[in-house]
């Protein structure tokens, strides 16, 4: 028997700085490996003709081709001031990413975390510049064939940018963790997590070169994972992810998360699972919690909210398909502002957003899905101002007709939400408060006949629009036993519009 163990650590350090600037790095990393495969980490500071790029991060890797086992797991602190062409960048992270993968079968895989941050400040010409900072914890990863893989990232990262003598700046931070187990069943497994998950949040200012200027700030928690033929994956995100943006028109003193120009927070714990038995089966779990505004000349814009998206579909004779996610204990919020007193914002909490879809025979699906939307603009036109504001709590379920197959999304019981625009000649604001009991579920298989039912209840639902403006308030629905496939679906919607 022969045991190949091989590390590969690579660590990265290019500091460029011009005179009279101070560029620095504190603190380090440990790392560890057995079997294998490859280990990275990276520190990297970067400058092209004064225009500063500073990357800080830790990550984790363990891929396979074939049969074996790797193991890599790191632990660090590091921080970087910079001050440099004109800019002012500082990035941080604190914790300690973990990756393993096993394969018993040919094929494949790949897991991932990482923990870092980015800055930079470009300059464009004429006293114009773009600002760009953003943070991440997460992981990802795939396996093709029998065997496990497991990653995981903890601790926090953070950024600022400032343009020097203007009072343009963008920050940052992310805090919590990620996680993931995707497990293959047998040589033909198909696991994977999709797109990253994790917590994520960035932001930007910019004045350009036409002297026009804007900002945004985007906030984001994310679980998704698909499983075809047979395996399992189970995926978490949990924490806070915030982060705003000033631009150059603002003209008072720069506080985090009291008066930026834009600016976006969540916090929650996203889950999901997903699991598949049998040849040609497939399960798919995704989960979101967002916040984003954003700010320029042609107006301000804010939206967010939580939605959970579960679906099967099975083609053999297996015992189960399986994919359930929840959205827990959330918190959102975003703002978009100017110095004439005119804003738009949306913020709201939930207890629970939960999405499933199971199936029991071959022939049968299942998908349901839930959300909860906040969005609300404010325009500027040639010879007036106007604002259209949306909100949406929306569960919906289906199922196959005559299978066994059930779905169901249940949103509530505990949360409420605003939006609103307003400036000194009009007030807008839609919003909702619990108990919230909006609930879809489809029991195809049920007999003598399938069950499907549908709620949409919450405890007051409103919109108001000062002084003159339309407002709308109504709560669609559909039950069908009948169709294939059996459908029930609910929303409660709100809408606001008005211009002076």
């Amino acid at each position: 028997m022969r045991y190949i163990f091989q590390i590969i650590l690579l660590v990265y350090a290019a500091l460029i700085s011009q005179s009279c600037a101070l560029t620095e790095i504190t603190g380090g990393w440990s790392a560890a490996a057995n079997g294998e495969g490859t280990s990275l980490g990276e520190s990297t500071v970067s400058s092209c003709f004064g225009d500063p790029f500073v990357t800080l991060g830790i990550t984790s890797t363990s891929s396979l081709y074939g049969t074996g086992s790797v193991f890599d797991q790191k632990t660090g602190s590091q921080s970087l001031q910079l001050p440099l062409g004109g800019y002012e960048l500082s990035v941080a992270y604190d914790g300690t990413v973990s990756s393993s993968l096993t394969l018993t079968s040919s094929g494949s895989g790949s897991v991932t975390s990482k923990i870092g941050s980015t800055a930079s400040g470009v300059s464009t010409g004429e006293g114009s510049y773009d600002l760009l900072g953003y943070a991440d914890i997460t992981t990802e990863g795939y396996l093709s064939g029998s065997g496990t893989g497991r990653a995981s990232a903890d601790g926090m990262a953070e950024y600022n940018v400032k343009a020097m003598g203007t009072p343009s700046e963008v920050w940052g931070s992310v805090s919590g963790m990620s996680s993931l187990n995707i497990v293959g069943l047998s040589s033909n497994s198909l696991v994977s997590t999709g797109q990253l998950n994790g917590l994520h949040t960035e932001s930007r200012s910019v004045n350009n070169i036409k002297g026009k200027i804007s900002s945004a700030s985007n906030s984001w928690i994310y679980a998704e994972a698909s499983v075809i033929n047979e395996g399992k994956a189970n995926v978490t995100s949990s924490g806070t992810a915030q982060g705003g943006a000033w631009d150059s028109s603002f003209d008072n003193i720069n506080q985090r998360l009291l008066n930026e120009n834009t600016a976006s927070s969540v916090t929650g714990e996203l889950t999901g699972y997903a699991e598949a038995n049998g040849h040609l089966d497939a399960s798919h779990v995704s989960a979101i919690l967002q916040a984003e505004a954003i700010n320029d000349s042609t107006g301000m814009l804010v939206s967010g909210g939580p939605a959970s998206y579960a679906a099967v579909t099975q083609s053999s004779d297996a015992t189960r398909t399986y994919a359930e996610t929840w959205v827990q204990n959330s918190i959102w919020g975003s703002v978009a502002r100017t110095n004439n007193d005119q804003m738009a914002i949306e913020w709201g909490n939930l207890s629970d957003l939960g999405s499933g879809a199971h199936t029991y025979e071959a022939g049968s699906n299942a998908l349901s899905f839930g959300k909860i939307l906040m969005t609300t603009d404010y325009l500027f036109q040639t010879d007036q101002v106007s604002s259209l504001g949306n909100m949406s709590l929306d569960t919906y379920a289906e199922a196959t007709n005559g299978k066994i197959a059930i779905a169901g999304t249940l949103m509530g019981p505990d949360g409420d939400g605003t939006l609103s625009s307003s400036d000194e000649f009009m007030q807008n604001a839609a919003g909702f408060t619990g108990g919230l009991n909006h609930y879809s579920l489809v029991d195809a298989g049920r007999t003598p006949l399938p069950w499907v039912e549908t709620h949409a209840i919450l405890t007051r639902a409103y919109v108001s629009s000062n002084p003159s403006g339309s407002e709308m308030l109504y709560q669609p629905y559909k039950i069908d036993n009948l169709e294939d496939p059996n459908v029930a679906w609910s929303r409660t919607d709100g809408s606001y519009f008005q211009a002076h």
